[in-house]
């Protein structure tokens, strides 16, 4: 059969469809359940859910890659550490829209060295910064200048962060044995969470897990605690040394984990402790810091 001209114009049309559906399938945007994961040198991993790469976020800002967050719109957002030793470099927060591009740095009244981000319900954002004043800083939207909250530390200030769902009470790291509490609605210090000192005594990223209690990245294993701080679990992968850094809970009752010194990140079950999934960053050791996975 003869291909005319409207057949022509058909098998076209058809081939252009075909090739949409597949850009789509590629993932251009963010989606529910992509894996990120920043790497000290600057970029930042977008991955597929089962840990495929998918791309690579190119920073436009100087300076460290440290904790991640997303605001209400999807958005992602980077703590730079600082790139220089006067903080005249870095020393800020950048952003990426939906589709992975950078929109530069936001923020102001950083006194040095953020290390971690999140947000609340009603938009606004706390910084943990590690140096120079070590304290927490939260930005309104209606607001130039954020509030500074100095709070109470181990090690490093208020080094890794999540937020309670009352929106008020802070749970943070500061290098050290303890899961500390901050309340952002009072400006007061809380008793820490933690019963016991925490295995390993090296605090770092943590997530407040739905029945109240915590996981915590603490060292050589990663640690469960139920809802009156007890150590109910640890987490750990034969062989690997420490220091577990970065890591987000997925939503399915599992969680993504990174090994800084490694640069390996895992998915273990949360009950059971089985690793699911795992992937080498192909970056050299001590590069895999935050992991974020996309809700």
């Amino acid at each position: 059969m003869r291909n005319t001209p409207q057949r022509l114009w058909f098998l076209l049309l058809a081939s252009l469809l075909a090739a949409l559906v597949r850009v789509q399938a590629y993932h251009i945007s963010f989606e529910p359940g992509d894996v990120f994961v920043s790497l000290e040198t600057g970029p930042v991993q977008w991955r597929l859910p089962d840990g495929t790469l998918r791309g690579t976020l190119v920073p436009t800002v100087p300076g460290w890659g440290e904790g991640m967050a997303f605001d209400s719109s999807g958005n992602l957002y980077v703590a730079r550490w600082r790139a220089d030793s006067m903080g005249v470099s870095g020393n800020t927060v950048e952003w990426f829209n939906v589709l992975g591009v950078s929109q530069g740095a936001v923020g102001r009244g950083f006194n040095c060295d953020p290390h971690t981000i999140v947000f609340d319900t009603a938009g606004n954002g706390y910084v943990g910064q590690a140096g120079c004043r070590r304290s927490l800083l939260k930005f309104a939207p209606s607001e130039v200048l954020p509030t500074e909250f100095m709070l109470a530390e181990d090690n490093q200030g208020v080094f890794w962060i999540d937020l309670a769902p009352d929106d008020c009470t802070i749970f943070y790291t500061s290098y050290g044995p303890n899961v500390k509490r901050f309340d952002t609605c009072a400006g007061a210090q809380l008793p820490d969470f933690n019963a016991e000192p925490l295995p390993g005594a090296a605090g770092q990223d943590l997530r407040v897990l739905p029945d109240g209690g915590a996981v915590v990245s603490s060292g050589q294993v990663i640690a469960r605690l139920d809802s009156a701080g007890v150590l109910v679990q640890t987490y750990e992968v034969a062989g690997e040394g420490a220091l577990w850094a970065g890591l987000d809970l997925v939503g399915d009752g599992s969680f993504w984990a990174a090994n800084y010194y490694a640069s390996n990140v895992y998915q273990f079950d949360l009950a059971t402790g089985t690793v699911l999934a795992h992937f080498n960053t192909g970056t050299p050791p001590n590069t895999a810091v935050g992991v974020r996975v996309k809700q």
